[in-house]
Order: C-alpha cells, then sequence, then structure tokens
C-alpha cells in the first residue's frame, strides 16, 4: 500500500514536468517547422536573431504590395524585412506582403503607398517617375558599365539627395537593391538594329522607354506588367523587356525563345514607405525600421548575383537560346539612347543629370 501511495504521489509531481517539457517542445517545433520560399532566408533569419529586441508599446500591422512574384529579389527584400521587424520588435510589428499585383498594378499600389491606404511597397526606379520625375535619370540607358558600378552608386552620398524629392512625392525610401540589367526578350533572333526593327516590344508606360525602343527601330508597345505574359501568347506583342528575375517570375521562357543580353538598363529596385507613415513613427520604432531595412538589402544584394545566375539556367533549359551582342552593336544601341539622355536633361535639368555623371565618375 505504501509503495503504491508513493508511485501515485509521485505521478502527480511529474504531471506539470511533463506538460511543461512539452510545451517547450511543441515552441520549437513551430519556430524550426516555419517554410519560406527561400530556404537561404530561413538561416539568414537565424544569424539576425541576435539583434536586440526592441520593448515598443504600440502595435503596428502594415501591407506591403508589389506587381511581381514571389520567385524575386523584391519579395525575398521584403519578406526578410518582415520576419525581422516581426522578431526584433517581439511580434508587435507584422507586415502582410500581397505579391503579383494582388493589391492592384504597379501605378495602383504606388498610388495607394503615396495616399497612406498601402504602408509599403516595392518596385524598381522606371515606376516611380510618373510620381517622382527625379527617378528619371535611371531611364537614360547604358548608363552603367556593370553591376558593380551601379551597386556603388546605390551605395553612395547620391541617394540621400534622391529621398529628398522622395519626401516631397510622398515616399520615404527605405533602400535600394538590383536585379542585374534588364534584357530584351522576343522570338526572332537578334544580332543587329536590323533584327529587331519593326518588332512589337512591350515596354512600360514611361515616355524614355517608349522613345529608345522606336530609336532602336522597334515599335514599342506600352502594356501593364500583369498583361505581358498574355500579350506574347497570344501574338499582341513580339517582344518585352526585364531583368532574368522577371522573366522566370512570370515564366517568360515558356512563350519566348530567345533573350538578348542588351543590359540596356539596370533594375534599380526601390523599397519604400508612405513618407508620413514612416515620421509618424515613434523614434525608436523608426529606429527599429530603418535597421530592418537596411539589413533586408543587404540580404537581398547577398541573392542578386546567384539568383540571375539560376533564373539563366531556368531560361536554358526551358530551350531559350541567349544572345550577347557584340561590342560594335552595343556601341550603336549606345548612341541611339543620346536622345534619351537630351530627353532627360530637358525634363530634369541638367544640374541633377551631372550630378548623378559625377557621382559616378567618383566611383572609377
Amino acid at each position: 500500500m505504501k509503495k503504491r501511495f508513493a508511485y501515485c504521489l509521485l505521478c502527480i509531481i511529474m504531471i506539470p514536468v511533463i506538460l511543461m517539457y512539452t510545451s517547450c517542445s511543441s515552441k520549437r517545433e513551430n519556430t524550426t517547422g516555419t517554410s519560406t520560399v527561400n530556404e537561404t532566408a530561413t538561416v539568414s533569419q537565424t544569424e539576425n536573431s541576435t539583434a536586440e529586441e526592441v520593448d515598443i508599446e504600440e502595435e503596428y500591422h502594415w501591407t506591403a504590395a508589389m506587381s511581381v512574384a514571389e520567385t524575386t529579389i523584391n519579395y525575398m527584400m521584403v519578406e526578410k524585412f518582415a520576419q525581422l521587424i516581426n522578431e526584433r520588435s517581439g511580434g508587435k510589428i507584422t507586415v502582410d506582403i500581397y505579391p503579383g499585383g494582388q493589391m492592384g498594378n504597379t501605378t495602383e499600389f504606388t498610388e495607394a503607398v503615396i495616399g497612406g491606404s498601402i504602408q509599403i511597397g516595392t518596385g524598381m526606379t522606371t515606376d516611380l517617375v510618373d510620381f517622382i520625375p527625379v527617378y528619371g535619370i535611371f531611364d537614360m540607358p547604358n548608363l552603367f558599365d556593370d553591376t558593380t558600378q551601379m551597386r556603388g552608386l546605390l551605395n553612395s552620398d547620391f541617394v540621400d539627395l534622391l529621398n529628398d524629392y522622395c519626401h516631397d512625392g510622398g515616399i520615404h525610401m527605405l533602400g535600394y537593391s538590383d536585379a542585374g540589367f534588364r534584357q530584351l526578350t522576343t522570338n526572332k533572333a537578334v544580332h543587329s538594329l536590323k533584327d529587331l526593327k519593326g518588332q512589337k516590344i512591350r515596354v512600360m508606360t514611361n515616355k524614355y522607354h517608349i522613345e529608345y525602343w522606336n530609336e532602336l527601330g522597334a515599335s514599342a508597345t506600352p502594356m501593364q506588367f500583369t498583361e505581358v505574359f498574355m500579350g506574347l501568347q497570344q501574338g499582341t506583342i513580339d517582344g518585352e523587356e526585364n531583368p532574368y528575375m522577371n522573366i522566370v517570375g512570370n515564366n517568360i521562357q515558356e512563350v519566348q525563345d530567345y533573350i538578348i543580353e542588351t543590359n540596356h538598363i539596370g533594375h534599380i529596385i526601390t523599397f519604400f514607405m508612405n513618407n508620413n507613415v514612416y515620421n509618424n513613427l515613434p523614434d525608436d520604432v523608426r529606429t527599429l525600421v530603418d535597421e530592418c531595412a537596411r539589413d533586408a538589402v543587404e540580404y537581398a544584394n547577398s541573392q542578386a548575383d546567384e539568383s540571375i545566375a539560376e533564373y539563366k539556367k531556368i531560361c536554358e533549359d526551358a530551350g531559350c537560346q541567349i544572345i550577347t551582342l557584340d561590342d560594335a552593336t552595343i556601341s550603336e544601341i549606345r548612341d541611339k539612347a543620346e536622345i534619351v539622355y537630351d530627353m532627360v536633361r530637358k525634363d530634369l535639368g541638367d544640374d541633377i543629370v551631372d550630378q548623378l555623371m559625377s557621382a559616378i565618375q567618383d566611383l572609377e
């Protein structure tokens, strides 16, 4: 009887211990079992977990929109930001991400960010030209010799000047990343400008891009990005131009035979927030936003080159032939691009263009 009593007493004592262990195990499984779009992102999140958690008073729930897919650098960057700021705020700041144009096309969701109904957006510099005209400087074709030069500029003091213009336009720029350069895709091999003549090439609704492709001999066809795949499939357009990440992210390689490496415009990725939302944040929260954005941009930059190589392989495996243009053709394209430089100078003034050129030259 004494033994039975002792056994029962031991069981009663151990029940809370067992429950406590089970609860801890469950929490560990929920943490490590969380799936992400990019496996490296999970590793990077663990590495960043050493950052000090900020004890903030209020809770914030933000929406982030983009027109591109979950496979893109844009998504990787914003997802990383969402992970970091949720972790470092102790769960008090959450960010819901809507890729693939779920919150409208680029123009629509950018207007929503400026208006404040959406808090965060990501696109490329060209998307902002209608709202913040100074970004037209990045629509001057063949501006950069390579990605190293482009990334050097995006990490220079020149971007502080750009943010002054952003504030006037209603946004605060959290950072820049890139996806390399934009390339031409088409169903007709292009080795020289004569091969491009008459082809209907989809471009963004941007007057500089339209003028550029028309000057090269193509027939520039403005179209929202969400309509491009169907346009290619139905033959409404012959080709389009995008970085490799958008080509693969929207399965363009499935309906195009050739990718011509024109490297004509750097695909500079923007990561921005409604300016009023940003400025009205308490100092500690605003500092947290800055830190998480900085770390998210660094992560995105670390993924760019590796991702481009992977995307190129996907295109080749799908049957796309990648064509590299010779130096003479590139030189001819650069000459044709001068008309856009003249347009930008006329629209924005010589000062901002000269400051840009000077900043690029200082990188050498």
